[in-house]
């Protein structure tokens, strides 16, 4: 059963007790991220994210990494496009003792000039490598493209540029005006008593004041369509097709997860037996419904040798116009196997206590309430067949409206001749 209780000073915390287990995982979410930087300050949120680990007032860097370590367990952050989180999986007997924890390190981190600078190398160092990923380019260069002129498009971790220009008082400002309890979520599932649980996080946070302020937040962003094109030193070219795509609270993103996934979901989807088992165009391809709070995008994505990018990217709008126009709609087994993958990913995933930590988190962000196991595979079930093709059909000629290609590979005319592609899409349009 799942336990909410707000705190004084607003701070929620949602629990979730599953029995058999001597683990407890914990769920720190700050709804701060890229989405709250000013556009000169892109990197901010990652960087103060990297820095809350490195001293406090009462603790410095080396300590708070000797008490994580002898835990025994796995303490760790990350930046979202949406929030920032703070992670830890531990036994039950340390539950007291990592809230006291990260209770010093989200109230009281120092942000020392000294570590300022040196988290900032570091995530220089993992830009810069990214860099040498051109499946990761390729996907980012499609966000900044639909999303351009947004904070939903921005880099999460900012740009090499943005970052080497960040300075301590940027990371105080950003915790100081981002970091508020009305924007905590403390979630945990495992070996959780949920009174306990309140008990230890309102003595560890409640210094920790309410400012009384309400959030506002962007409007959604604009999509652009159109194509994208960057040449380095590769030998493939590497694609993404997005298509606009709901928000993450849809009414209908349990369908959008099944279109996923018979489009591009596995071996068995549509995109994976065309283009790989039957033509031998490409090695992998994927389909994946990315959904944010303010916009969601369908991404199609994979890689292919030059000379074969045009008719893979013809193969690929064949498809998605195909079904559109419902000339090559869902068959029965089709949805039958998609819905056997998504409840069959949702029950494996509610047996460990991290990612169950994180549906909590998660679901109390972006819905500020929770959806039952139950119900959710129930919703899963529910979808029939003529409700997926229209729904479908729908969703699909208004993303072929709204559709964009980035492409990274080589420096020929086979990839950086983008009249080409642009011409493609207006065909498919």
């Amino acid at each position: 059963m799942v336990q909410q209780s707000v705190l004084d000073n607003r701070i929620r915390v949602v629990t979730k007790r599953m029995e058999g287990v001597r683990s407890i995982s914990l769920g720190f979410l700050m709804a701060a991220g890229p989405m709250n930087e000013a556009e000169n300050r892109g990197g901010v949120a990652h960087l103060a994210e990297h820095l809350m680990f490195d001293g406090t007032e009462q603790r410095d860097g080396e300590e708070i990494a000797r008490m994580m370590d002898t835990t025994g367990g796995q303490v760790g952050g990350f930046t979202s496009r949406d929030y920032t989180c703070f992670t830890t999986t531990v036994l039950d007997d340390y539950r007291t003792y990592l809230i006291d924890l990260m209770g010093d390190i989200l109230l009281n981190s120092q942000f020392a000039d000294y570590a300022v600078h040196q988290e900032k190398d570091t995530i220089i160092r993992e830009l810069s490598a990214q860099l040498d990923r051109p499946d990761a380019c390729v996907h980012e260069r499609l966000k900044s493209h639909i999303w351009q002129g947004h904070p939903l498009g921005r880099p999460i971790g900012g740009t090499i540029a943005s970052v080497a220009a960040l300075q301590q008082q940027d990371v105080i400002r950003f915790v100081q005006e981002n970091y508020q309890p009305r924007r905590l979520i403390i979630a945990a599932a495992g070996n959780v008593n949920h009174q306990d649980l309140v008990t230890n996080v309102a003595d560890a946070f409640w210094m920790m004041p309410d400012d009384g302020r309400i959030d506002v937040h962007p409007p959604p962003p604009e999509f652009h369509g159109g194509v994208t094109v960057e040449c380095k030193g590769v030998s493939h070219v590497y694609f993404s097709i997005g298509l606009k795509a709901a928000s993450y609270v849809a009414p209908e993103r349990y369908l959008i997860h099944l279109l996923a996934s018979i489009l591009g979901g596995g071996m068995s989807s549509r995109l994976f037996r065309k283009l790989r088992q039957e033509l031998g165009m490409v090695y992998e391809i994927t389909a994946e419904y990315q959904a944010y709070r303010d916009g969601g995008v369908m991404v199609i994505e994979g890689s292919t040798t030059p000379e074969l990018l045009h008719p893979v990217l013809s193969q690929i709008l064949l498809e998605i116009k195909g079904m559109a126009l419902q000339m090559l709609p869902i068959l029965e087994e089709e949805l039958w196997i998609a819905k056997m993958q998504l409840k069959g990913q949702h029950i494996i995933a509610q047996e460990n206590s991290h990612t169950c930590m994180s549906s909590l988190a998660t679901q109390a962000f972006y819905f500020n309430g929770f959806i039952d196991s139950a119900e959710i595979l129930n919703q899963i079930q529910q979808v029939d067949l003529d409700r997926m093709n229209i729904i479908t059909a729908n969703m699909l000629t208004s993303g072929l409206r709204h559709s964009a290609i980035a492409l990274v590979g080589p420096s020929c005319e086979q990839v950086c001749n983008t009249a080409v592609f642009e011409n493609m899409l207006r065909d498919f349009q």
